[in-house]
């Protein structure tokens, strides 16, 4: 596969994950825990892969098994804290302050590796660290909000995900990666929302029925589509690239809260956007490619 169809995969991605905020906080805002969500959305796209790549599965090694059980891990601390946060902020502040991975990709990959990071790409991470600052803080009282709190321990968890998962989709079955990370999430979200008040009541009921069946199709979507998506994707590009590609939908997540959910819009937010955004790009640039460019129309 070529790299720029890889980096168009995992936009894809981003697009699918920036409308599932919008659906993730109606359903929260109707009643739903977070754990309930959780759960029926990934038991969903658990059942998804199984039922689609069962063949594949039932032929893998021991090896890829434990690496799908221990990525489910961080997957799951990293929905977690995301949709905790989510309960307690807008989906705006929740989508822009999950892309902090992007600043925490570098620093992980350090930590691990000792490789150096291209300039670039710590630029790109600062640029997006301050897009978020103007959306979370308050200036006036130099204070953050609780949710958007909980929304960055989430991205840290998602960026140990992401680098481990770059380093794994590039040796073994993709798809049955992905199943059993998705197998230990929905056993780890069934027993905490069997701890925390069990099912929704009613499902087949009234509103609640709506409630269920848009968990259903965020969780076939957004739990098996996009991270096929991402999973595909990282097999073509390296984890800091992934890492900022997938933050796309940090932009479209706002985006689309602004238009679809009625979150406010103000100067501040529009101005993180377009720093979010702007390290986006800043990451795609060859900025020495692009110096030869203008040094070579201006002789």
């Amino acid at each position: 596969m070529k790299r720029n169809l890889a980096r168009i995969i995992i936009i894809t991605a981003g697009i699918i994950w920036g409308f599932g905020f919008i659906g993730n906080k109606y359903v929260l805002d109707n009643g739903w825990n977070e754990s309930q969500l959780l759960f029926v959305r990934f038991f969903t796209g658990t059942v998804a892969i199984f039922l689609i790549y069962f063949k594949r599965i039932i032929k893998t090694d021991l090896i890829t098994i434990k690496w799908g059980l221990f990525l489910g891990l961080f997957l799951y601390a990293g929905f977690f804290f995301q949709t905790w946060g989510l309960a307690n902020t807008t989906p705006s502040n929740n989508a822009l302050v999950t892309s902090g991975y992007i600043i925490l990709m570098p620093l992980i990959i350090y930590v691990f590796e000792r490789r150096h990071i291209e300039r670039k790409t710590i630029y790109a991470g600062i640029i997006t660290m301050i897009g978020i600052s103007l959306i979370t803080v308050d200036f006036q009282e130099l204070t953050i909000a609780f949710g958007d709190v909980l929304t960055f321990i989430g991205a840290f968890f998602y960026a140990i995900h992401i680098y481990f998962l770059g380093k794994q989709a590039k040796k073994v079955d993709l798809f049955v990666l992905m199943a059993f990370q998705l197998v230990m999430f929905s056993v780890i979200a069934f027993f905490v929302m069997i701890g925390t008040g069990g099912m929704p009541s009613g499902l087949i009921e009234g509103d609640n029925s709506l409630l269920f069946l848009i968990a259903i199709l965020l969780g076939f979507f957004g739990s098996f589509v996009a991270f096929l998506f991402q999973s595909i994707g990282q097999k073509h590009t390296s984890e800091a690239e992934a890492a900022i590609l997938i933050s796309t939908e940090s932009v479209f997540g706002p985006v689309f809260a602004i238009l679809f959910y009625n979150d406010p819009f103000n100067t501040m937010i529009f101005f993180g956007i377009v720093l979010v955004f702007l390290g986006v790009v800043l990451s795609e640039i060859d900025i020495l490619t692009l110096r030869k460019y203008f040094k070579k129309n201006e002789s």
